[in-house]
């Protein structure tokens, strides 16, 4: 970024577009500041955590002796990962030549653009990756002949059916959770301060 976030708040809330007293002006400043700051520290932290993780994950399937199951979930982990990386380059995007009204706006969009995103494909990706990983775990511990014996086609496909609900249902839910615990109180400040500041334009 060419410039840093005190000069684009700084910049923004200085548009005469925007008439809002000084003193005002500088507490918004400030509270803007410290919270688009923590905000991208929170989430280095929580996307950097699936690293460790995922080895700690491949290290107790290789223990269990299943290493091929283990490999498969450390990958997904490292995917996901990478995807987040990906999507949190959207802090840094956004257009720093607007008001800093617009800016948190913005901000606040992206954010919501990401949660929807995100729940559609953990609610479809989910159960089909999930799924693959069940029949790897069923291969490798050698349960295929067990399971076609016991269980008739109708029965399975029953099953899989209840399996692929069940992960995405699991999987939506999970998500929004630990959005809202490690993101909520963020996410509802950059919320507040742009409710605020509507108020304080008319």
């Amino acid at each position: 970024m060419d410039k840093s976030i005190e000069e684009i708040w700084s910049e923004g809330f200085q548009d005469e577009k925007y008439l809002i007293p000084p003193v005002i002006n500088d507490l918004y400043n400030k509270k803007s500041i410290l919270t688009v700051d923590k905000l991208q520290s929170v989430s280095k932290k929580d996307n950097w955590s699936i690293i460790p993780l995922s080895i700690i994950t491949l290290i107790f399937f290789i223990i269990k002796s299943k290493l091929l199951f283990g490999l498969y979930i450390s990958a997904l982990m490292l995917s996901l990962f990478f995807l987040n990386r990906k999507k949190l380059k959207f802090l840094y995007t956004i257009n720093t030549s607007q008001s800093c009204f617009q800016y948190l706006g913005k901000l606040q969009e992206m954010i919501k653009n990401n949660v929807k995103s995100t729940t559609r494909l953990l609610g479809i990706g989910l159960p089909f990756f999930g799924y693959l990983g069940l029949c790897i775990f069923i291969f490798e511990s050698n349960m295929e002949n067990f399971i076609l014996e016991t269980y008739s086609s109708k029965q399975l496909l029953i099953k899989s059916i209840i399996i692929l609900m069940s992960l995405s249902v699991i999987g939506i839910i999970s998500f929004r959770l630990a959005n809202y615990l490690v993101y909520g109180r963020l996410i509802k400040k950059i919320d507040e301060m742009i409710d605020e500041l509507n108020l304080l334009k008319k």
